[in-house]
């Protein structure tokens, strides 16, 4: 086993646990917002993300990608302090990689993030651990439990995992030691407050004259949020969506002076403008995909941030 130090534990909770909560916060985020909460307008209709999933398809029939990480923006215009809403969120729904970024008077990013982009050690053992497969949690245990056991089963999000596993293998063989790149664990389920996640983790140790700056420049952006082969999906996804992702889909971490860094995928993210506030979100898109599910899955992972929105305007 590589000499990794364990990562500090995540506030992940297993099917069927129940994190102080969890279960009434899903149903909570079932429902309408009451009188002033904000509304989180997609820039894409139903029908129009429908139609590029449609795009999607058509590219992956004809041998451009395999699998294309589709993306939108929702926006809302309700002034929300960003640092207090930074506080609710975390203890709402605490994420391992959580961050607050105040680059402006008025620019802020709140980060709730589940998923690692790279983790690099002082003596060059690289960690990556890839998230594709998302259900929501249940309304009680009994459910809970299978909706986490449907995920694992389910052969589309195993085959999207098994994609990006086979892509993040890829750009870490390149710059790591011949034999080194393995698997220690694939396709484990994470649960956290309002979701299960499948995540796999692929580790490997950098080739000694490359450092960690080497490493986010040859991997960079993480695969889970492009496709594969990731040059060309990049290419195709760019004509796709209609706005820029911004800090979406980047990064956020340290690079330490003993050469070690930690780094996020920007998932779970809120950025706080003069306009009010913005959310990334989105999913892989394979030839087994379905339209409908894609834009429920779509919604499903900007629950927590818009309800934590909800919950604080109703507090005002």
């Amino acid at each position: 086993m590589p000499p990794l130090t364990p990562s500090a534990p995540a506030p992940s909770h297993g099917p069927g646990s129940v994190p102080k909560g969890a279960f009434p916060l899903m149903d909570c985020v079932e429902r309408k917002g009451g009188e002033g909460a904000p509304e989180f307008v997609p820039d894409d209709s139903q029908v129009e993300y429908m139609k590029k999933i449609d795009a999607c398809h058509e590219y992956i029939r004809a041998g451009e990608s395999y699998e294309l990480c589709l993306t939108t923006r929702l926006r809302s215009r309700s002034k929300i302090n960003p640092y207090k809403f930074y506080g609710r969120q975390r203890r709402l729904n605490p994420a391992p990689y959580s961050a607050f970024l105040r680059l402006s008077e008025h620019l802020s990013v709140c980060s709730s993030s589940p998923e690692r982009f790279l983790r690099i050690s002082r003596d060059g053992w690289v960690e990556s651990k890839p998230i594709k497969g998302t259900r929501r949690r249940g309304l009680c245990p009994e459910e809970d439990v299978e909706i986490a056991r449907e995920l694992q089963l389910c052969e589309k999000d195993r085959a999207e995992n098994l994609m990006i596993v086979d892509l993040v293998r890829n750009d870490l063989g390149r710059i790591c030691q011949t034999g080194s790149v393995h698997c220690p664990k694939l396709m484990s389920i994470e649960s956290f407050t309002t979701v299960h996640q499948l995540v796999s983790t692929i580790r490997g140790q950098l080739l000694p004259q490359l450092d960690a700056f080497d490493c986010v420049r040859a991997t960079f952006p993480m695969g889970s949020m492009t496709g594969a082969p990731k040059r060309r999906s990049l290419v195709l996804l760019d004509e796709l969506e209609s706005s820029a992702r911004g800090i979406y889909s980047g990064s956020i971490g340290y690079f330490s002076l003993n050469g070690a860094a930690d780094l996020s995928v920007c998932i779970r993210t809120g950025v706080f403008n003069k306009e009010g506030m913005k959310l990334g979100a989105g999913g892989a898109i394979t030839i087994l995909s379905k339209a409908e599910e894609e834009w429920e899955e779509m919604l499903l992972k900007t629950k927590a941030l818009v309800q934590c929105a909800r919950t604080f305007c109703a507090a005002k």
